[in-house]
């Protein structure tokens, strides 16, 4: 039996999104069984199976009648559960030997399923309809540029993630977030949106040059872009994720640029915008049909400027596919 009382492993299980803060949540499974555990306040929120408690009511029972059609005699349970609410959970099942359950949820959650891949690409489609649509102006500051992509995404449907808006030197720092930093002619831009489509995320980074690039950015560039076409073209059902940072990494370090990438080749999409699978040089995991990931590879030169390129990819049983 699996418990899972995180919110991102709870929407996983129940398909329902639900903060309840200091209140105890929880979804049981065990085989093709079900069953969520929620504050009263928010049953109406969570479809299927629902023990629901009230406040003041101790939530041990209503978890112990949600786990009563399943072998309680090991339950793993998510490793970000809080202790207060662990407390809870051995109250209820006093028995059980108890054991984590984070592997297990990676597997799962690392191969999506039909509904999920849908929602990841209805994501990448907006965000990538919203990169489209921006318009830089000179003067204009990452900040405002960012503030704009944020409404953008919202009046696509979307939920915004993490917005990163780069200008000049500061494509260098890929993790920068937006400052006052004005646009001017001559500079570098990196542009990196994310955002879910109910529950699920797409990720989206485009790089260019406001104005006239010089010889060196347009290798750079050329480079970069074809590290991700390599990196594409060796994912596939059965290859080791490591080996598609290599596949990246060996164009870049051909052309001299080894020691300026300096991140791994991508991550998994899904509920949470990094997850399994991870692509990096020393990733365990082995490509399926069904798993969605990033592909951006990138190069940083210190103090100028970098280029970074993202799609959003889905493995299958020829190969991987953008989204």
């Amino acid at each position: 039996m699996i418990i899972a009382t995180t919110t991102v492993n709870f929407a996983y299980f129940t398909g329902a999104w639900v903060e309840t803060f200091e209140r105890f949540k929880a979804a049981v499974k065990c085989g093709d069984y079900s069953a969520a555990v929620v504050p009263q306040l928010d049953a109406e929120r969570v479809g299927g199976n629902v023990f629901a408690y009230k406040d003041g009511e101790d939530p041990a029972e209503a978890l112990r009648k949600a786990a009563s059609r399943c072998d309680a005699s090991v339950v793993y349970v998510d490793g970000g559960t809080t202790l207060r609410h662990f407390e809870i959970i051995k109250r209820a099942l006093p028995n059980a030997e108890f054991r984590l359950a984070d592997e297990i949820l990676r597997e799962y959650r690392s191969v999506k399923r039909g509904d999920e891949i849908e929602k990841i690409k209805t994501a990448a489609t907006k965000i990538r309809k919203v990169l489209e649509a921006v318009e830089l102006t000179p003067g204009i500051t990452e900040r405002e540029v960012a503030f704009k992509i944020y409404s953008m995404l919202y009046e696509e449907g979307l939920h915004p993630g993490p917005i990163l808006v780069q200008f000049g030197p500061n494509t260098a720092l890929p993790h920068l977030e937006p400052t006052e930093k004005k646009l001017h002619r001559d500079e570098a831009v990196v542009l990196d949106i994310s955002a879910s489509y109910r529950g699920y995320y797409g990720d989206l980074t485009t790089s260019f040059f406001f104005g006239e690039a010089p010889p060196q950015y347009a290798e750079i560039y050329n480079t970069v872009k074809e590290a991700q076409a390599t990196a594409l073209a060796s994912a596939k059902p059965g290859v080791g994720a490591a080996e598609v940072d290599k596949a990246a990494r060996a164009v870049i370090e051909a052309r001299g640029y080894g020691r300026y990438f300096i991140h791994r080749t991508g991550h998994g999409l899904g509920l949470e915008i990094h997850e399994a699978p991870d692509i990096s040089p020393n990733s365990p995991d082995v490509l399926k049909p069904g798993m969605v990931f990033t592909i951006e590879p990138g190069i940083y030169l210190p103090g100028k400027f970098g280029v970074r390129l993202e799609i959003d990819v889905v493995v299958e049983k020829d190969g991987a596919h953008p989204l």
